[in-house]
């Protein structure tokens, strides 16, 4: 095969661009940091960073998800907290009435401070987040308790999903857990009333009265334990998430980011390959067939 002048400089022009092509490619990678800007550039890598990427943002939903029912979850806990002190100043009401003599008078003042907390349980029980309340499963649009204390919400829970297949139930049936202390404030409410009146058999039904705040006092402290539990174990999804994300983050940058010291060594040999490149074909163009014939 006969080598031509415009082959020989065809393959000199050639050898050019590439070069010209690899110095650019190692300044775009260490302007941007990146050594995957399009999916030409690895498409192996490219796909494993998609497939990372992919895994990073639904750990990312999981950790919004673990966050919210931690707020949920917090505040349930913050209100059963309240529930319990309100239903322990009650039982103390209760035994005063029923173990100390007592006229009309203070027995209607009794009477007075059991419909006060009556409401200010009513209004524990009716706590919201954002808009969203907390006892009444999953009618959380609405208030669980009406003003006469009638349960309006259902016995099913909110769920957080805060992994692959993995869900958290934020709460519960509200009547199982504000119902006996509810129950105890009307009884006792009415024993104050019936006391007062003289009714044989009221003091004794105050006395009975101290075991059903026992009970609502049981019914709060078991949601609180549950609640309780279900925050550490939120808690610690929320540490498994974390470092997942670093692990994923991790993974993608060992895929898409350029190592700058190995990409400063990479860019010295591409300019070097580039000059030369150059050179040698300037001096070739210098030279044709008709310098060596006289």
């Amino acid at each position: 095969m006969r080598i031509t002048d415009s082959l020989r400089y065809g393959s000199l022009q050639g050898n050019i661009e590439n070069s010209l092509q690899n110095l650019n490619t190692v300044q775009q990678q260490i302007s941007t940091g990146k050594k995957l800007t399009t999916f030409a550039d690895d498409p192996t890598g490219a796909s494993q960073s998609l497939a990372l990427r992919s895994a990073l943002g639904d750990n990312t939903q999981y950790s919004r998800n673990a966050d919210q029912a931690k707020s949920f979850l917090s505040a349930g806990d913050s209100a059963l907290g309240s529930a319990t002190s309100l239903i322990q100043s009650a039982r103390q009401i209760a035994s005063q009435a029923a173990n100390s003599d007592q006229t009309p008078e203070s027995l209607a003042a009794l009477g007075s401070q059991v419909d006060g907390l009556t409401q200010q349980l009513t209004q524990v029980a009716n706590s919201d987040l954002h808009g969203k309340y907390l006892f009444g499963g999953t009618n959380t649009q609405t208030p669980p308790y009406d003003a006469t204390q009638t349960y309006k919400g259902n016995a099913q829970s909110v769920s957080a999903t805060v992994g692959p297949n993995y869900q958290v139930a934020l709460n519960g049936d509200g009547s199982a857990t504000f119902g006996p202390a509810f129950a105890a404030l009307q009884s006792l409410k009415a024993n104050l009333t019936a006391a007062g009146a003289g009714t044989p058999g009221a003091t004794a039904a105050l006395s009975a009265d101290l075991q059903k705040f026992d009970g609502g006092l049981t019914a709060l402290s078991t949601a609180r334990a549950t609640a309780g539990a279900k925050l550490n174990q939120v808690s610690t999804v929320q540490s498994n998430l974390s470092r997942a994300a670093g692990t994923y983050q991790e993974a993608i940058s060992n895929i898409e980011d350029v190592d700058l010291a190995q990409a400063y060594v990479q860019l010295q040999s591409a300019t070097n390959v580039y000059q030369a490149s150059l050179s040698a074909t300037a001096k070739a163009s210098q030279y044709s067939l008709a310098d060596f014939l006289h």
